[in-house]
């Protein structure tokens, strides 16, 4: 029989019916006997409302216990297939949930029960213990949701430290890191973002970072090796065979291919037809008379006295021409003088030196403010982590630019952009 509610709550009478209740809870949940246990849980939870003020509270480690017992009892129930005439109403009708809707219900109903009241604020990761974090995360890893414990995680750590009376440093900030980096991220198989995370993090000691990096480096060993196993082996195709030509030159016609290529003057296969008397004659007439035309007009010149009458029509002639040629010529359009003027004044460093200033520092801090906008919690991760090593300022804009560009190259080759 369940013990009747207590008038008074946070009293030390409160503190010893919440700990007597776990004492016979934990009994019940060890025996799998989910009836008893799920109702010391509803008795425990009708005692244990969110604190008041985000302080210290009385309360607090027995919140922490009941509620990681609750996530524990409703994974194990969720993951197995038990029997649904023994399970009470609540935890039948968590079963009709899909396992994303059943890790967002408990995360969320986690942070309701640890976020004070008096803030009148959303619910906030900044006050979840991190032993009930990493009882959520293993829930969500547990039913095959690897995606939204890494959400969670990567909330919390964007958000931790905002209170002091929240322990989010030292043990507590190395077992969740611990689990994040060697569970987490490496179901999702990103070994990469895990090594990338753990060259930001400056926090843990070098011996703790370099016994993530060993682990790390065994179980991406051991997940290749059990990749490889897995992966059939293709057979060979057997190479083809080469086909043998439909007929093979012979040597006759290679030898005489090869006979007439020689440095001797090439005689024409067909006789050359016999020209007349009367043709040849005017054939030599044809060619003395183009031999006259195609000769130098400077050798007539050279020929010709310079006070002769002939030489002075040839420079009149001459001038002539000239002067015709220079009446003739048109001024040049519009069009032309604009080309000219842009080709003398915008050269290419120039262009460059514009598209610099007027495209590319406008583009880049347009990338910058769109990222800001859209920060995933594991960006936040990762600036806070970045402006706790102590860089000048000039390496953090470079960090930063370059992860704006490497982002936006990898949206727009994923087709995002």
């Amino acid at each position: 029989m369940l013990p009747h509610k207590p008038s008074s709550k946070g009293s030390p009478s409160t503190e010893a019916t919440l700990q007597s209740l776990y004492n016979r809870a934990a009994r019940a949940f060890l025996h799998r006997d989910v009836a008893i246990t799920f109702g010391l849980l509803s008795a425990a939870f009708a005692l244990l409302p969110p604190p008041l003020a985000p302080s210290p509270d009385p309360l607090a480690v027995h919140r922490r216990k009941w509620d990681i017992l609750r996530i524990t009892l409703e994974t194990t129930i969720f993951s197995s297939t038990p029997d649904l005439a023994d399970l009470p109403q609540p935890l039948r009708e968590s079963l009709l949930l899909s396992p994303q809707s059943f890790v967002s219900t408990l995360y969320a109903r986690s942070l309701t029960l640890f976020t004070p009241s008096s803030l009148h604020r959303k619910p906030s990761t900044a006050f979840l213990p991190h032993q009930v974090l990493i009882t959520l995360v293993a829930s969500s890893l547990k039913i095959d949701c690897p995606n939204i414990g890494r959400e969670m995680t990567e909330d919390w750590l964007s958000r931790r430290g905002q209170y002091d009376f929240v322990p989010s440093t030292g043990e507590s900030y190395h077992k969740v890191l611990e689990l994040y980096c060697l569970h987490v991220l490496p179901r999702l198989g990103e070994w990469e973002n895990v090594r990338q995370f753990l060259s930001y993090e400056n926090e843990l000691s070098s011996d703790e970072r370099r016994a993530l990096n060993v682990a790390l480096d065994a179980q991406h060993a051991q997940a290749r090796e059990s990749t490889r196993r897995e992966t059939p082996k293709l057979e060979t195709p057997p190479s083809p065979t080469p086909i043998p030509p439909s007929r093979s030159l012979s040597p006759a016609s290679s030898s005489s291919s090869l006979s007439t290529t020689s440095t001797r003057t090439a005689v024409p296969a067909s006789p050359r037809p016999k020209l007349t008397r009367q043709q040849s004659a005017s054939s030599t007439s044809a060619v003395s008379d183009a031999t006259v035309t195609r000769s130098p007009r400077h050798r007539h010149d050279q020929s010709m006295p310079q006070g002769s009458p002939s030489a002075s029509g040839v420079r009149t002639s001459r001038i002539l021409s000239v002067d015709d040629s220079l009446t003739t010529a048109q001024p040049p359009s519009s069009l032309a003088l604009i080309r000219s003027y842009f080709s003398h004044y915008f050269t290419a460093n120039r262009i460059a030196t514009l598209s610099v200033l007027f495209f590319l520092i406008p583009l880049l801090s347009m990338i910058i403010r769109r990222r800001r906008r859209f920060e995933t919690p594991a960006d936040l991760v990762r600036r806070r982590l970045l402006e706790a090593r102590g860089d000048s300022i000039v390496r953090r804009l470079w960090n930063e630019l370059s992860r704006a560009i490497l982002d936006t190259v990898r949206m727009g080759g994923g087709g995002l952009v």
